[in-house]
């Protein structure tokens, strides 16, 4: 009996074989390379918790003098007593503490009340005595939609070598997100005063009253100095809310649907 097992040789029907494979094989990588990526929905976002900003621990002080750092000598002195300076501007501004933390806080919860958010301030939230804003998000126990830490950066005075002012330095962040969730819904660090670049969304340039033109200057009017340091907190504070209402991650309408 003759061999019925059917055989492909090498010509025309093996690459019609050859040809359809190739095909078949093109249409599943087009169509794994055209299949939609998942979008994650955007949260919706009626109530916020705030995690809130703590005082900072020390007021920066410094002066950059061009003629100082290009004498290695001068340099060095001027850096001693530039610390010997920041420990008698901290003396006086400490005698009288400045609550700037929950200044920035409140201002920052006012605003999103009054944009139709339910907000409330975490007072007890746990944080490590030598690191306050390393918080344990995870261990954060709230029912809000979402989660606002409200950090201090740096707060000071700062005298550039291009200005023999010093002018006030108000750095500060802030980070909205919803637990569980690797993408934050808002992060945004903001500077009022000498970091300050015009026309940037994070920078609030300052009042130019706020000038102090020498060390003498300064320790003579620490009042006016902690007014600089407060308006640089309300300006923040303000600039924080309002981005924050106008972010396009979550879903807004909803929360304005909320407003009482």
């Amino acid at each position: 009996m003759g061999d019925c097992t059917a055989r492909v040789g090498p010509g025309p029907e093996r690459r019609l074989i050859r040809v359809l494979v190739t095909v078949l094989a093109s249409g599943l990588l087009g169509a794994c390379a055209s299949h939609p990526k998942v979008v994650a929905p955007k949260p919706i976002i009626r109530s916020i918790a705030i995690i809130p900003a703590t005082d900072p621990a020390w007021y920066s002080f410094e002066n950059v003098n061009a003629i100082v750092y290009a004498v290695p000598v001068t340099f060095f002195a001027n850096k001693l007593d530039s610390r010997h300076k920041a420990k008698l501007f901290n003396d006086k501004l400490k005698s009288q503490p400045l609550p700037l933390g929950s200044a920035l806080t409140e201002n920052v919860a006012a605003a999103l009340r009054s944009d139709g958010f339910t907000v409330e301030i975490l007072s007890e939230v746990k944080r490590p005595p030598d690191d306050p804003d390393n918080v344990d998000y995870d261990s954060v126990a709230t029912k809000a939609d979402a989660i606002l830490h409200l950090k201090i950066d740096e707060v000071g005075l700062y005298s550039s070598h291009t200005s023999t002012n010093y002018i006030p330095r108000v750095n500060a962040s802030a980070k909205l997100f919803v637990k569980d969730q690797d993408d934050d819904i808002y992060e945004e660090e903001l500077y009022y005063g000498v970091d300050a670049k015009k026309g940037k969304a994070w920078a609030i340039m300052p009042d130019a009253k706020f000038a102090y033109p020498s060390f003498e200057a300064v320790m003579t009017d620490t009042d006016d100095i902690r007014t600089a340091f407060e308006t640089g907190m309300r300006e923040i504070g303000q600039r924080i809310s309002a981005q924050i209402s106008g972010s396009p991650n979550y879903l807004r309408a909803e929360a304005q649907a909320a407003a009482p």
